[in-house]
């Protein structure tokens, strides 16, 4: 595969940091500002946290509807003053086009 290794990650299997940083291959403090930030689901441990290998499949889906969530929510609430300043007499001439 072009010299970059294939990493499969098993949906039962807890891995600890450095194994969840290496598969996702970024740094450990990364993986442990996703854990801090509740944008990846975790166990502690003591001192030590273990993920899921579920939960790692879940991060991109997870992010996808945050997103979503995100730019919904928005749309809702600016939805009457989008509609006052884009729909009012004044600019009636482009909704013709």
């Amino acid at each position: 595969m072009n010299g970059v290794e294939s990493l499969v990650i098993q949906p039962s299997v807890y891995y600890t940091v450095e194994e969840t940083a290496h598969l996702l291959r970024v740094s450990p403090q990364t993986v442990l500002r996703l854990l801090r930030t509740k944008k990846a689901q975790g166990v502690k441990l003591g001192r030590e946290w273990r993920i899921l290998g579920s939960a790692l499949l879940d991060l991109s889906a997870r992010e996808a509807e945050t997103e979503a969530a995100a730019v919904a929510d928005w749309l809702q609430a600016s939805r009457y003053s989008l509609a006052e300043v884009w729909d009012n007499a004044e600019d009636a001439v482009y909704d013709q086009l």
